[in-house]
């Protein structure tokens, strides 16, 4: 078929070059006898010219073999599925996204971006779209699957084993292999954080948590058991679910066994999954709507024998949140003064913060925000939650504030503030979160390098934070974890520097590890300040 091809688009050229030939010679005769070339003879040779032309140019762009090859990767939720236009000659022409559900304007930003940027480069070594690492890592293996499957070499187009998303095997979840239950012997009555009265069996065998952080609030009250006893857990979005798998399997055995996923990201709870686990008590975190999913199916649960008992970190005070949510997990598993110690350490840490603002100067001005991009301003908070309540326990005066409190939506998530009046408010201290992977990133082969296109928004660069190099970033999770004393310590030294001079943030993060926790602080990077 391509030698036909040819042939005929060769025999095609060359009866346009005769007919060319002709018309100019008639044309020339017709000019010794008229004085001027016709305006039909003109027509004509435009006519072939343009004709010549367009073939040629269709030949250079249309690729005579085109093939389309379908394959799909690992993105941030779920498998991502490319489809790739080559043609013979290895030229990629095209690189579609399938159906999915990455995130909005974070994971869908790569999606926008990834395909074009590979079929401009003709190459898969293409830059990490900012806080959407996974999603851009999906396309990129999903491109290098369909290569394979086309016979392409992958390395071929700059494919590199960096961009490979390594996952330790995890075992599938087996019912033979729950915890026995031992048997009750006395009950307790609680108050959770809603002030529902909950009444719960002694001592407890087993138990599921809503996503995989609230662990962390248990690991220093029961160390390895607290992954012995565990059942069940959900999903957030970080991928926790098989994270903290990855961090703790070599630490504690392949606990993963007798875990059950009780729930995707910001889902529902699969009722199904928790009653094949028969956990003994549900814990489960405000965070991502988990309250309301989890009291449709109470009813269910309370029917068999399952208690819910609701928690609230960061809540609307992080530090008596932390201290409330260790006391009544301590009075649950039975160990209320290691809660004490473990609560009066954490409480200790923010003692010294509140002592040296006390006597500190001016407050800075803040401005929060989360997954950022030059394109995209991200959702703020204000003093009344998330990251705004670490800043304002360390001391920032946050600019959302002045235009959101007060608000019917100031002590919730998802607030976008105006451009110009960030400009306007020209912020001391920018603090972000979600930008880069910090969030137990020890898991990762390779670290992604650091970056905040933000500062190219337009205006930035005149900011006084970005002109001072005072942007910071941390791990996101931390706000609402045991470990939010952290980022609050080291936002005090950064906004009273003099004040805070001798504090050490990463010491008392160190100390609180060695007394508590099963690895130590290197889980994660806690900490990102920007360097031009």
């Amino acid at each position: 078929m391509k030698a036909q091809h040819y042939h005929k688009h060769i025999f095609s050229r060359y009866i346009l070059v005769f007919g060319l030939m002709i018309v100019m010679m008639v044309s020339m005769l017709s000019g010794c006898t008229q004085g001027e070339p016709s305006n039909e003879t003109e027509g004509i040779k435009q006519a072939a010219v343009e004709e010549n032309a367009n073939m040629e140019e269709a030949s250079e762009t249309i690729p005579e073999t085109p093939l389309q090859l379908t394959a799909s990767a690992p993105g941030y939720h779920g498998e991502l599925s490319v489809t790739l236009t080559i043609d013979s000659d290895g030229k990629m022409h095209a690189v579609e996204v399938g159906e999915n559900e990455e995130t909005q304007d974070i994971g869908t930003l790569a999606i926008e971006k990834i395909p074009s940027m590979i079929v401009e480069a003709q190459s898969l070594d293409v830059d990490v779209i900012s806080g959407a690492t996974k999603t851009t890592k999906g396309i990129v293996n999903a491109v290098a699957n369909a290569l394979e499957a086309g016979g392409y070499s992958a390395e071929a187009y700059g494919f590199k084993d960096s961009m490979k998303i390594e996952m330790v095997s995890i075992s599938a979840f087996d019912a033979e292999m729950l915890p026995e239950k031992v048997p009750t012997t006395s009950s307790i009555t609680v108050n959770d954080v809603k002030g529902r009265a909950v009444t719960i069996d002694l001592p407890i065998s087993t138990y599921a948590i809503s996503t995989m952080d609230v662990i962390d609030f248990i690991i220093p009250l029961k160390g390895q058991e607290a992954f012995d006893m565990l059942v069940g857990s959900g999903q957030d979005g970080g991928g926790g679910f098989q994270k903290y798998a990855q961090l703790y399997v070599p630490v504690v055995g392949d606990y993963m066994v007798h875990v059950g996923q009780i729930s995707d990201h910001n889902a529902p709870f699969d009722l199904e999954m928790i009653l094949a686990t028969q956990p003994d008590v549900l814990f489960v975190n405000s965070a991502m709507g988990a309250h309301r999913y989890a009291l449709e199916v109470e009813p269910q649960l309370t029917a068999a024998g399952i208690q819910v008992v609701l928690i609230d970190v960061p809540g609307k005070d992080l530090k008596n949140s932390v201290s409330s949510t260790l006391k009544l997990l301590g009075d649950i598993f039975e160990v209320p003064e290691r809660a004490e110690e473990v609560a009066g350490y954490i409480n200790d840490q923010y003692a010294i913060i509140e002592e040296g603002i006390a006597n500190a100067g001016d407050a800075p001005t803040v401005y929060y925000e989360k997954s950022g991009y030059a394109e995209i301003y991200g959702p703020t908070a204000t003093s009344m939650s998330g990251w705004g309540l670490p800043i304002n326990m360390a001391g920032g005066k946050n600019i959302a504030d002045e235009i959101l409190m007060g608000t019917a939506t100031a002590g919730g998530a998802g607030n976008t503030i105006d451009p110009e009046y960030v400009l306007e408010a020209d912020p001391d201290i920018i603090v972000v979160s979600g930008i880069n992977d910090g969030w137990l990133d020890a898991i990762n082969d390779e670290k992604e390098t650091y970056a905040f296109d933000i500062v190219n928004r337009i205006g930035w660069q005149s900011l006084h934070a970005i002109e001072e190099g005072k942007l910071y970033e941390f791990a996101h999770s931390t706000s609402r974890s045991i470990f939010a004393f952290y980022p609050t310590m080291k936002m005090a030294t950064l906004f009273y520097p003099d004040t805070f001079s001798e504090l050490d943030p990463e010491a008392a993060l160190d100390v609180f590890f060695d007394r508590f926790m099963l690895t130590d602080s290197s889980i994660s990077t806690w900490f990102i300040p920007y360097e031009e």
